[in-house]
């Protein structure tokens, strides 16, 4: 028999079998700036947009060659790429071969960019002077900072359990709306600069803080009200959260100068997670679904690095001395 029909009975039988077959994300890096960087040289290191399809076996450069400052990037249910950089907020549709700068010249410092999955056309970004938002892919924004108290935000997410419901991360505090920005409302954690927001998509109640200094917080009420989760959390300024898809009780978090940390009981305990995490300062967090035993390290000045065994080990990857200041991952390809 033929390696090709060995292939297509293999592909039969799992579909009987009810396997579905196995698919790989597209990891989105972002990549701030290099300490490899010298004004005046022309072989400076890449930076900005980088994307892997082969769980960081490589990876390829989008866009622009210049220096453009990019903070995070998501990818929509539809294909369309959108990052958050110092200039404002970037679309690509043709998958980062060509890029458009959506907002105005007076948007920028864009920390992080969020899609609606429920409605990709529904797209808020959190910048140095606030929230802003737009409901038509881009064409227009509005800035959505009424009731907020102090506009700084570092990050924010659509809630899946409140249609047009927003929680932004602030300088004073967690701020919600219910109606697309319209409005802001505090939310908890008043007077502590809160770094990273996170929503578990598989409770919809349910929401994590990672804080300046005083570590992670969780809500079971939608926001409503918020418990300290940190025994065990030695470090307490946490920059990323990440939790794994197969079991959302095991969580990552990335903190300044402790490296990772992992709780497996919902935040109850956790322990470093720091043998061969040469860069102490984590920025950025992701899990791959279809392989949770996967995990990836942004660092501030130290590059990316690897875990394939659930975040107990971790070898460098890519990108040296640089700042990887965000991950996400994009459809299946």
């Amino acid at each position: 028999m033929s390696r090709y029909r060995i292939l297509i009975t293999a592909g039969v039988l799992a579909l009987l079998a009810g396997i579905a077959p196995a698919q790989t994300e597209t990891i989105n890096m972002s990549v701030l700036n290099s300490r490899r960087h010298r004004i005046g040289v022309t072989d400076n290191p890449m930076v900005g947009f980088f994307t892997s399809a082969d769980q960081g076996a490589t990876w390829k450069h989008h866009g622009w060659k210049e220096y453009i400052r990019t903070f995070y990037t998501e990818t929509d249910p539809d294909g369309v790429i959108w990052s958050a950089c110092g200039n404002g907020v970037l679309r690509s549709t043709d998958r980062g071969a060509t890029w458009r700068v959506t907002t105005g010249w007076d948007v920028t410092e864009v920390l992080k960019v969020k899609v609606n999955p429920a409605h990709p056309g529904e797209v808020a970004a959190s910048t140095a002077y606030g929230v802003i938002i737009t409901t038509d892919g881009g064409e227009r924004w509005r800035t959505t900072s009424t009731g907020i108290k102090r506009f700084f935000s570092s990050d924010l997410t659509w809630m899946p359990g409140a249609r047009g419901g927003l929680l932004a991360a602030t300088e004073d505090g967690l701020y919600r709306s219910l109606d697309r920005g319209a409005s802001w409302k505090a939310s908890g954690l008043r007077g502590r600069g809160i770094r990273v927001v996170l929503a578990d998509r598989r409770n919809p109640k349910k929401y994590w803080a990672g804080t300046e200094d005083d570590g992670v917080y969780v809500s079971t009420d939608g926001g409503v009200s918020w418990h300290a989760r940190s025994a065990g959390l030695t470090h307490r300024t946490v920059y990323a959260l990440a939790l794994d898809p197969s079991d959302t009780a095991i969580v990552y978090a990335g903190t300044f100068g402790g490296g990772v940390y992992k709780t497996i009981d919902a935040g109850v305990t956790w322990r470093q997670c720091m043998r061969g995490l040469t860069n102490p300062d984590v920025h950025a967090l992701v899990v791959l679904s279809s392989n949770p035993s996967t995990v990836f390290a942004g660092t501030l000045n130290g590059g990316l690095f690897k875990s394939t065994d659930a975040g107990q080990s971790w070898e460098f990857n890519s990108q040296e001395d640089a700042q990887v200041w965000g991950l996400s991952v994009g459809g299946a390809k």
